[in-house]
């Protein structure tokens, strides 16, 4: 749920701790709420009782990866609309046509990437309504 004095709430999912901290860090001092995952079951599992503006989402992670977590959130409607993002590490073309296929709102690869391209581009995508 969007808190009034913040800019959207981003369940951030990924397995690689350091990078997900460092990024989930700049986006809180830009004005976002961050809510970090290490795997797509914790994410799910998290989703199941909160809500969030905005889901960032790795790619290949133990218990359940990015792309199944997606293909899961797709099949409840209060998650349908929930726009998401893709964080690769790699920048696989497959990957990135995968997620185009899927209805990512963005692809985002890690090294290529700055927490201010993150944040300019969340700025441009509107969150769904409670």
């Amino acid at each position: 749920m969007m808190n009034t004095n913040t800019k959207g709430h981003i369940l951030f999912v990924d397995d690689d701790v350091v990078t997900r901290n460092t990024l989930a860090v700049s986006l809180r001092d830009k004005g976002y709420e961050v809510t970090e995952c290490g795997d797509g079951l914790e994410a799910f599992n998290w989703l199941r009782q909160n809500r969030a503006d905005f889901l960032i989402t790795g790619i290949k992670m133990p218990n359940l990866g990015g792309f199944e977590l997606i293909e899961r959130l797709k099949q409840d409607p209060r998650w349908q609309a929930l726009p998401f993002f893709i964080f690769s590490h790699r920048g696989d073309p497959a990957d990135r046509e995968r997620a185009k296929t899927m209805g990512a709102a963005d692809f985002f690869v890690y090294g290529f990437v700055t927490p201010n391209d993150i944040a300019e581009v969340l700025a441009r995508v509107k969150p769904p309504a409670p």
